[in-house]
């Protein structure tokens, strides 16, 4: 199962407590998965969705909130590579009229135009489960193991802007880019992922997400500190080659007296611990000498050598 799916999953079998937040997200699900049509001179409004669990909740919330007559059936249809989609249908009678208008969409001409009520959400719990709706019906989330990425694809510019006007309203901030012929709202940031989450009530979802990141938040502290390490160990080992062989020539040119005695020790311990790092040689002198007194030494040592190969 993908984590896209295990998060609808989740937020499917979520059920708000507040009348309210119930009717909020049943708008959410109907403005973006139902329409209207006609059959045999009879009108109908019809919810398709392409998940079980989203459908039995549009299903459900209609009779609770309604109590209308309503079904459910599943119907074998190639689209967008699902072999099965699910369909709430009800008649069209006054009362479902009245439902949709209460919902924000149909307008005065009985024509579907689903746009956000805004009078349904004047609590936050409210738009919440509004934005839940949203998910459940057009939202993706890519596995967190990979590149954080959230995006609710639209297919209208109004509902595109209306949605991400809710989201502000809820601290999340989400940009809008066009794909093909849809309108798509994405988060790529991981912690307003996060707050997402935690906003539609994805709470084991969120979990999972967080334990995920911590774990690559860790490799990648790993990695960099490794990185680190390795850099340095080279940058040592290339100095003490190169402090090396400049000793080297010096002894091999004018022997060990020709370096001055205040130098002399440090060229030995230089020749006897080739691996040893600047500090570590600092402290094996007597007395001890700071990583910057011996570096300071080590430039004279290599200044001689250049004016050695110069024949000064």
């Amino acid at each position: 199962m993908s984590f896209a799916m295990q998060v609808r999953g989740e937020l499917a079998r979520l059920n708000a407590e507040r009348f309210c937040c119930r009717k909020a997200e049943l708008a959410a699900l109907l403005a973006l998965n139902a329409a209207l049509q006609e059959n045999e001179g009879q009108q109908w409004l019809v919810a398709e969705f392409e998940n079980a669990a989203t459908a039995r909740k549009a299903f459900l919330l209609i009779k609770e909130l309604y109590t209308l007559p309503v079904s459910v059936s599943a119907e074998k249809r190639k689209r967008f590579r699902k072999t099965r989609v699910y369909q709430v249908k009800s008649e069209l009678d006054e009362a479902c009229s009245n439902m949709l208008r209460e919902l924000g969409l149909i307008n005065a001409h009985g024509q579907f135009k689903p746009r956000i009520r805004w009078k349904l959400l004047t609590r936050n719990c409210c738009k919440r489960a509004y934005l839940r709706g949203v998910f459940l019906s057009r939202g993706f989330i890519s596995r967190p193991e990979g590149n954080y990425h959230l995006e609710i694809v639209l297919h209208d510019q109004t509902m595109a802007n209306e949605v991400q006007k809710l989201m502000a309203r809820l601290n999340l901030e989400a940009r809008q880019t066009e794909r093909k012929n849809s309108l798509v709202l994405y988060i790529k940031d991981a912690e307003s992922i996060v707050d997402f989450l935690a906003t539609v009530g994805a709470s084991k979802a969120l979990l999972d997400f967080e334990n995920v990141r911590i774990l690559k938040s860790m490799r990648n502290n790993i990695n960099r500190q490794v990185n680190f390490e390795t850099a340095n160990l080279v940058k040592t080992v290339d100095a003490s080659v190169r402090q090396i062989e400049s000793i080297k020539q010096i002894v091999d040119s004018r022997g060990w007296e020709g370096i001055p005695p205040g130098l002399r020790t440090l060229a030995q311990l230089r020749l006897e611990y080739p691996d040893s790092s600047l500090k570590e040689l600092g402290e094996m002198m007597v007395p001890p000498l700071t990583k910057s007194g011996v570096a300071h030494r080590m430039r004279k040592l290599e200044d001689l050598a250049d004016r050695i190969m110069l024949g000064e």
